[in-house]
């Protein structure tokens, strides 16, 4: 399972992203969408990584969850087991993404779109493993998907390709829980989702213990009548990741909610880039960020909405807040809008300050110490993001790890 064989419309496709990608190489400060970017020094010292060969993987099964859930493991890459409960067993489909492509092939140019961005390229020539997951109606538990990565990808690459495919009127939540225990590994995940009429998909996402790879994750998310997409992102302890999201409205009702909170410290870097392209009438989109950076880290937020002259009724927000705790760390946040409809309500704002001093004094005047103080105007900025989080379970989880973050 797993491996993509010798398939000639995927070859044909693999060859045409190579060339590409070795006619303009990695992305450097040249590029605008990459100017800010952190992932360029990584990527010029190790040009030469060797490619990780997909293999049978130990599962770290000591950071299950305890909660009820379905189960996706994936070790550097590669599925090795899942474990889905009850009726979610009749569910829930999960192939190799190689199975996919042998069955599927007239979807494969959609997979291998995006050649423009070279990480997209590599990842379309390079790419062997990968997963095709399809939810056929409601689920009753969530799924985990447990992203381990161990020391056998010291100083490799690693490129993953998946698809995930919600059929009309189902509803799923998905976790994708990444967790690092390798070294200076460039990993590259390109996951396309499609979210069919009227269906509701809730995918969350822990960022955490990762502190010397350097990660690249691309979505793109199609959205059909009446369906909608919540996702939310939760940064602490991470070194050069970047997160990038495409979503398409290409129905009317359709729409999609993005939440993200981080903590960064030290030299940690985190780069968000969101790209939402209102295709249809009467479509909306809502995003909201808040970060908190400290010591020498940074952040980097780039969020475009774009109104195609059709959409009209459309309704986008965006919102970005950052404090800064130090003198050395730094936010950069560059929210645009593109319309070209004219009945349509769209605003973005963004705003970096540091620690509001009247709250501290506040608190400090009824007798809380300091560093107490700091840590309950922290909790209670991140907090505003997470109670956005629609799924109970889910909020009242990352509510928790964020007053452990900060305990």
């Amino acid at each position: 399972m797993n491996t993509i064989s010798e398939i000639k419309e995927v070859n044909e496709l693999r060859t045409l992203s190579l060339n590409l990608f070795n006619k303009h190489g990695f992305p450097t400060k040249k590029d605008e969408d990459w100017k800010q970017s952190t992932l360029n020094y990584f990527l010029e010292s190790n040009k030469n990584l060797e490619i990780y060969k997909p293999n049978k993987e130990v599962i770290n099964e000591k950071v299950v969850e305890k909660f009820k859930h379905n189960k996706i493991f994936i070790v550097n890459g590669l599925v090795q087991k899942t474990e889905f409960e009850g009726k979610d067993k009749d569910k829930l489909i999960i192939t190799s993404i190689d199975e996919y492509y042998n069955k599927n092939n007239k979807h494969l140019s959609k997979l291998f779109s995006n050649k423009k961005n070279p990480l997209i390229a590599a990842n379309n020539g390079l790419a062997t493993i990968g997963y095709y997951l399809e939810v056929k109606d409601n689920l009753d538990l969530p799924i985990i998907i447990y992203y381990q990565f161990n020391s056998k990808a010291d100083q490799k690459q690693i490129h993953q390709k998946n698809y995930i495919l919600l059929n009309k009127n189902s509803k799923a939540v998905i976790f994708e829980k990444f967790l690092n225990d390798n070294k200076k590994t460039f990993i590259t995940i390109n996951t396309n989702i499609d979210v069919e009429k009227n269906s509701h998909f809730k995918n969350y996402i822990l960022n955490s213990n990762n502190t010397e790879n350097c990660i690249y994750r691309f979505k793109k998310v199609n959205i059909a009548t009446s369906a909608n997409y919540e996702s939310f992102i939760f940064s602490n302890i991470t070194k050069t990741i970047r997160d990038e999201v495409e979503i398409n409205l290409n129905e009317s009702l359709s729409e999609c909610y993005l939440y993200y909170t981080q903590f960064l410290k030290n030299n940690e870097e985190h780069e968000i880039k969101v790209k939402i392209n209102h295709l249809a009438e009467n479509t909306k989109s809502y995003q909201f960020s808040k970060s908190i950076m400290d010591g020498t880290a940074k952040g980097v937020y780039q969020g475009k909405i774009f109104v195609d002259q059709i959409a009209q009724k459309t309704n986008g927000y965006q919102l970005i807040k950052s404090v800064l705790l130090s003198d050395q760390c730094t936010f950069h946040s560059k929210p645009e809008l593109e319309i070209y409809a004219d009945d349509v309500k769209c605003s973005h704002g963004s705003s970096s300050t540091s620690l509001n001093k009247d709250e501290l004094f506040y608190l400090m005047a009824r007798g809380i110490p300091e560093n107490q103080a700091k840590r309950l105007i922290v909790q209670g900025f991140l907090s505003e993001v997470v109670e956005k989080i629609s799924d109970e379970n889910f909020k009242n989880y990352f509510l928790k790890k964020t007053e452990d973050m900060l305990a």
